[in-house]
């Protein structure tokens, strides 16, 4: 200290500079000193407070207690602590703490009261933010309408809401310092675990998932967690804060929803299953009614019995075209309907389209034309069934809708871009047209343009919603112009990829069935002896087969197997030169059959000849996929029994 300055001078230069404000008055408390710090608290310079009573310039209120009782305890203790308010000099309110106490000369004589005053306006006002921020965070907790929940870094409950109480129910206290896998299904405790550990490691800060909890009675819940971990400033992890909400009801409707599905698939492939076996059950005896009638037709009868036997074809025919059109659109409902694309030609496709409702069409006496393009592509990549089905299910309806006049197939080709090729086709009838009210519904199941049009022209209404499944399916497009009383109008497109360099040699081995129809004579092998095998398990049938075969081969050797086994037991003992082979058989069925005869040749291999009443490509496909080399659906054509016979047992194609 420097000793040339007095110490009273000394001690108010401190003062004078001092943080807080220092306010001294006499003892009816008008002001005789007033530090920087007050002026910068209050604005007020010294000369405007002085000789001025604080009660006037601060209009102090106290906040606990009253004026009095404060001057009191002054009086009493020497000294008062407290909060006061106060008013600046701009009229702002300020919150102050204060420190008063009297102030002695040196023979202790009371000659004034000294007030250290310190504004905590701000800090006030951060604490009650503060504050506020809790309530709303407790209130936020507490009343969530999800469960809530603060875990500590090994997961147990630090605080848990209301919620999430009521959700386990249990309380508070049974829950506090209890690991939360505590009270998880067994299957899911450690799912925790799994996110705390990446969480940690500065992955998966914020998760969702799934977890099973086991409530106080017993229950299993179904709850979503999101966890998220919170970390102070300096990134140190302190605790996650973990959501629950309970899902519990949409997972068991989620759960009754997979069910429900899983038993409308069911439902569906049992229905599948019902119409392929009822399909498979028709056939069998149409395969009677047609193969007999075919027979009765090569013997001698006169002209009534002859137009009664076609009569009796034709209606089996009918019922032929029934069965595919529920079995195909069963399929189509079960989204099985697949594709069996194969190098096909165009010509033969719209040549046997045409044959099948020619005499339909000689009968009623109408036009039945085609009218082609000359630069149409003589090979396609295609499913031939399929299109060859297209086709006859628009020409057959244009046919039967058509009383007089003509129904005319139109077909053109154009190039695109890409080289691909795309046809139009176009099938136009004068027929009784489709009525503007009707013409949103064609294309559904079981529906057709008249209420009495089922009894007036027949059908099952399933062939243009079969026709349309087939389209979509093959990436074509389908669309009809009609007007009522004046004919219809279908065009459909198909783009076909580019054979430009395709081995059309390969096309032939596709097409061997085709090849067969269109190259082998109808004629009779008389002095061929071949052994033949028939594995049939229908007597009926096996009659039937037997007889078609010897119309054609009188000499040969029939043997017969009623199953699987006596099949492959034939083989090896007898050693026919052709079988013809059941697929559905007692015991062992045909498909196994054929892979054990297959997988134990040791010599020529012999032609196996498939006979299902299936008819779907899937069948095929297997037979083929086990070593069968022709395929015969049920009811068998005697024709092309003909053909088969006679492709396989003529002396000069075996040369």
């Amino acid at each position: 200290m420097d000793h040339n300055i007095p110490k009273e001078v000394y001690s108010s230069l401190i003062l004078q500079y001092f943080y807080d404000a220092v306010i001294v008055t006499d003892l009816k408390f008008n002001i005789t000193s007033w530090n920087l710090a007050a002026e910068r608290i209050y604005g007020y310079k010294l000369e405007e407070v002085f000789g001025k009573s604080t009660k006037d310039i601060l209009q102090t209120i106290i906040l606990e207690g009253d004026r009095a009782k404060s001057i009191t305890d002054l009086q009493t203790n020497g000294i008062w602590q407290g909060e006061v308010f106060q008013v600046r000099k701009d009229g702002t309110k300020l919150k102050i703490r204060s420190a008063v106490s009297y102030l002695k000369n040196e023979e202790g004589s009371i000659i004034g009261v000294i007030a250290i005053n310190r504004d905590i306006t701000e800090e006030n006002r951060i604490q009650e933010e503060l504050i506020e921020s809790e309530d709303r965070f407790r209130m936020s907790f507490e009343n969530a309408g999800v469960g809530v929940s603060l875990l500590d870094l090994e997961g147990k409950f630090l605080r848990v809401n209301k919620k999430l109480q009521l959700m386990l129910g249990y309380h508070e206290t049974e829950l506090i310092g209890k690991a939360s896998k505590d009270f998880a299904y067994k299957e899911d405790q450690n799912i925790f675990h799994q996110y705390r550990e990446s969480a940690l490691k500065g992955k998966d800060v914020d998760v969702v998932y799934e977890k099973r909890y086991i409530s106080k009675s017993n229950q299993i819940l179904w709850i979503e967690i999101s966890n998220s971990l919170v970390r102070d400033r300096q990134g140190k992890p302190l605790y996650f804060v973990v959501h629950f909400n309970d899902i519990t009801d949409r997972k068991n409707a989620e759960l009754n929803l997979i069910n429900a599905k899983k038993e409308a698939e069911r439902a569906n492939q049992a229905k599948s299953d019902f119409v392929a076996n009822m399909s498979h059950e028709i056939r069998t005896p149409l395969n009677g009614v047609i193969g007999f009638n075919e027979l009765l037709m090569t013997t001698k009868l006169d002209d009534d019995q002859k137009e009664y036997v076609k009569n009796a074809i034709s209606s089996a025919h009918g019922l032929l075209g029934i069965i595919n059109d529920i079995l195909d659109i069963s399929k189509i409902e079960a989204g099985k309907l697949v594709l069996n694309e194969t190098v096909s030609n165009l010509k033969h496709i719209i040549k046997d389209s045409f044959g099948v409702l020619q005499w339909k069409a000689k009968e009623k006496n109408i036009l039945f034309q085609y009218v082609g393009d000359p630069d149409l592509p003589e090979w396609i990549l295609v499913d031939a069934t399929r299109l060859r089905q297209i086709l006859i299910n628009l020409l057959g309806n244009a046919v039967k809708f058509t009383e007089k006049g003509s129904v005319t197939l139109k077909i053109n080709s154009e190039l695109e871009p890409n080289e691909n090729i795309k046809l139009n086709f176009s099938i136009k009838d004068t027929g009784i047209g489709i009525p503007e009210a009707h013409k949103s519904k064609i294309f559904q199941s079981f529906w057709q343009g008249e209420s009495n049009s089922t009894r007036r022209f027949g059908g099952t209404g399933l062939g243009l919603r079969i026709t349309k499944s087939l389209l979509d399916l093959m990436g074509g497009q389908i669309e009809f112009f009609s007007e009522e009383g004046k004919g219809t109008e279908f065009r459909f497109y198909l783009t076909f990829q580019s054979l430009k360099n395709t081995n059309i040699s390969d096309a032939h081995e596709e097409n061997l069935q085709q090849h067969v129809w269109e190259n082998s004579n109808q004629s009779k092998l008389l002095n061929v002896d071949a052994k033949i095998l028939i594995a049939e398990d229908n007597l009926l049938n096996r009659d039937l087969l037997k007889r078609m075969i010897l119309k054609y081969v009188p000499k040969a050797v029939l043997l017969e197997a009623e199953n699987g086994v006596d099949a492959v037991n034939m083989m090896k003992e007898l050693k026919p030169q052709l079988v013809f082979m059941d697929v559905q058989m007692p015991q062992m069925d045909g498909l196994e059959a054929v892979s054990i005869i297959r997988a134990n040749e040791t010599s020529e291999k012999v032609p196996i000849v498939a006979l299902t009443a299936g008819a779907l490509y899937e069948e095929r496909k297997k037979c083929f996929e086990v070593g069968m080399d022709q395929f015969l659906t049920k009811p068998i054509d005697i024709l092309a029994l003909n053909q088969v016979l006679f492709y396989y047992l003529n002396p000069s194609t075996l040369d």
